[in-house]
């Protein structure tokens, strides 16, 4: 009898036992799945707010203001040609001149031209002049400058924007304003704020023709004979060397050469007061030997 009781109470206690490990892992599970839908939502919340933040980087990058600056140094052997084939390629990329000037070296060195020309190319085409001038003719020096001028530009924006309703706050302030003092002070405040206005406006439209119109710096020289710029090797600098040596010295005979005939002027009155002084010399000679 005794033996029968614990065999039944082992039984019991075992049902039980199973029934709390049932109960423990479907507690588990439920907490284990709690936590895997609190994570997804979240991972999809962070997924939302890294692409609204890649569009805006997007955004920004897309409306930077950039000015842009060249500096070109050219020769050509070609002036004439090359000056008018430059206006017409700035006016078929829809460009202007803004400034340019030419002038021309004294006659002891060739007389040979340069012109420096301020040249405003659309931003979006600057590419297309460099290639065009690098193909016309020997660029000599080259440089390319940009400044980001994104922060300033933006800055200027929202005081115009702060202003203008400071504007407009003046204005139906100015309608209600009953003495005469308050409305002398409300027209001075007024006037102060729309010349402000007019000041940042204006340095906004400097910003977008400066960005919109890149600024090339082109300095055009005359040469008889273009820098060499590509590598050359041992020999073929050593024949570049002695033509350019053979041709300056030909250069500095001819440049004595034109030296002594543009003197010719200058020496016609000396050879006449030393052909007279001659002539008396000659005259004074035969009359003492007739003498003797």
């Amino acid at each position: 009898m005794k033996n029968k009781f614990l065999k039944l109470f082992s039984m019991f206690g075992a049902v039980i036992l199973i029934i709390f490990m049932f109960a423990g892992c479907g507690a588990s599970e439920k907490s284990y799945n709690y936590v895997a839908e609190d994570s997804v939502a979240y991972e999809d919340n962070a997924s939302v707010s890294v692409s609204g933040s890649t569009a805006t980087s997007d955004t920004v990058r897309d409306n930077r203001k950039i000015i842009e600056n060249i500096d070109l140094s050219v020769q050509t052997k070609e002036f004439d040609t090359l000056l008018e084939n430059v206006n017409k390629q700035i006016t078929e990329l829809g460009g202007y001149v803004e400034s340019s000037s030419i002038y021309g070296r004294e006659y002891n060195a060739n007389n040979t031209r340069t012109a420096e020309i301020t040249i405003r190319i659309p931003a979006d085409k600057s590419g297309n002049f460099t290639n065009f001038v690098s193909e016309n003719s020997v660029i000599v020096r080259k440089s390319v400058s940009t400044e980001d001028v994104t922060l300033q530009y933006v800055d200027m924006e929202s005081r115009v924007e702060v202003l203008e309703a400071e504007k407009e706050s003046l204005e139906n302030l100015l309608k209600s304003a009953a003495t005469m003092s308050d409305i002398i002070a409300v027209r001075e405040k007024l006037t102060e704020v729309i010349e402000t206005i007019e000041s940042y406006k204006s340095q906004l439209r400097t910003y977008d023709n400066l960005v919109s119109y890149s600024t090339v710096y082109i300095e055009i020289d005359e040469v008889e004979r273009t820098v060499v710029v590509e590598r050359q090797n041992t020999w073929q600098k050593i024949g570049t060397n002695l033509k350019n040596n053979f041709a300056n010295v030909w250069n500095a005979t001819v440049s004595i050469f034109i030296f002594f005939v543009s003197c010719i002027p200058y020496l016609i009155p000396f050879a006449i007061i030393a052909a007279i002084v001659v002539v008396i010399i000659l005259i004074n000679s035969r009359k003492n030997r007739k003498k003797q």
